[in-house]
């Protein structure tokens, strides 16, 4: 019998090229997922090409950050005096080793007896430090950056010093190791002007607000056994030791 061709689309006709479902009831995998592709291809090779640009431009992004720390890691090394140091600082706001190099000016100003200057310095290092963000290493170095600033006025002998000290020492986001040396500090200055008081207060916050066993301990400790007045005092005995 000849063939019907009455019912196939005329020549040219693009319905020959269509992939139908119902062609594909009981195809297998393979061709399931023929049929997928050819379906999704140009949707698949566009989000491959945009996931790969992302992922390659990330990548570059990062190494080239790395790139940039480590030259800036080197530049920082290369400065060997107070200018140099100050400069970098200067060129590098934001930048937590900017922090660093100001603490190596105020440190080296305050080993020279320039405390005024040593001051000054500190406190611009705290500034740097707080604009390099909040962590856990900034955190210290603006600490430190406060403490030593509020110690070398208290030096000074300028009023507010010790006021600065009570700041760091009440201050939570300060490591426990700078408060703690903060309030051992307040604790044998009245000590020295015979402020038994005050020295307890600061004593008695070292056990409440400082992890047992903490780093100042012995001095605390040594600093209650030296002084009659706050060996006598109840509130600076030795806690029992739980067992």
């Amino acid at each position: 019998m000849p063939e019907d061709r009455s019912k196939q689309p005329p020549a040219g006709d693009d319905r020959n090229f269509v992939v139908v479902d119902e062609d594909f009831v009981n195809a297998d995998t393979e061709d399931r997922l023929w049929l997928f592709w050819e379906r999704n291809k140009t949707v698949i090779i566009r989000t491959s090409v945009v996931i790969c640009v992302a992922v390659l431009g990330s990548l570059a992004y990062y190494f080239w950050k790395e790139s940039a720390r480590e030259e800036l890691g080197r530049e920082y090394v290369a400065c060997q005096d107070e200018a140099a140091r100050r400069a970098f600082a200067a060129q590098h706001p934001g930048e937590p080793l900017a922090a660093v190099a100001l603490l190596e000016v105020a440190d080296d100003l305050k080993q020279a007896g320039k405390l005024a200057d040593a001051a000054k310095a500190y406190e611009a290092a705290d500034k740097a430090a707080t604009q390099a963000g909040d962590l856990p290493a900034v955190k210290a170095l603006r600490g430190r950056a406060r403490l030593y600033a509020a110690l070398t006025r208290q030096e000074l002998g300028e009023a507010g010093a010790d006021s600065a000290l009570a700041a760091v020492a009440d201050d939570p986001l300060i490591p426990e190791t700078l408060r703690g040396y903060a309030m051992l500090t307040l604790a044998n200055l009245a000590v020295t002007k015979g402020d038994t008081a005050t020295a307890t207060k600061w004593l008695n916050s070292m056990d409440k607000r400082l992890r047992a066993g903490h780093i100042w301990q012995t001095d605390k400790n040594w600093l209650v056994r030296s002084e009659p007045s706050l060996l006598n005092n109840p509130s600076n005995s030795p806690a029992p030791s739980s067992k």
